[in-house]
């Protein structure tokens, strides 16, 4: 038994260094995907900053809806309509105007992760069960949103 144990504690010893090292360029690993995913995002995020800027020297609030989607659709922008970019203003019944500028990572219970400018809009309230986008509706904000989609 004991020339067992003093065998084991050999080879033990033999690969202390070996798996030490192993775990250190593991944790290397991890660390270096994290730094280089930081800088990415940061990166991106200076992009959606730049298209901020870009269509709200544009499009300034007061702007008609009309103005706004005649401006997006000169220059090709695809664009669609969603409800309460601002959930305060669910109530109001008024479309607001989404164009999509990128994507993020998805977290594994959604199929998607866009970034949009987002035109909210405001405008004479209808009925309660009727949402509206009209010409005359006035623009009030221009804004980064990110929407996950697709979730579970």
């Amino acid at each position: 038994m004991g020339i067992m144990s003093r065998w084991n504690w050999g080879n033990m010893r033999r690969w202390r260094l070996p798996m030490a090292l192993f775990v250190l360029v593991i944790i290397s690993i991890f660390v270096v995907r994290h730094i280089l995913e930081k800088r990415a995002q940061q990166r991106r995020e200076v992009g959606y900053q730049y298209a901020l800027r870009l269509y709200s020297e544009a499009l300034k609030p007061g702007a008609t809806r009309l103005d706004v989607e005649e401006y997006l659709h000169a220059r090709n922008v695809p664009l669609r309509q969603m409800c309460c970019v601002d959930i305060k203003e669910f109530r109001k019944g008024v479309w607001d105007d989404l164009t999509k500028i990128g994507e993020e990572d998805v977290p594994w219970f959604c199929s998607q992760n866009n970034v949009y400018v987002a035109f909210q809009f405001s405008g004479n309230r209808h009925d309660e069960q009727t949402w509206h986008a009209e010409a005359g509706d006035t623009l009030k904000a221009v804004t980064i949103y990110h929407w996950l989609e697709g979730c579970l």
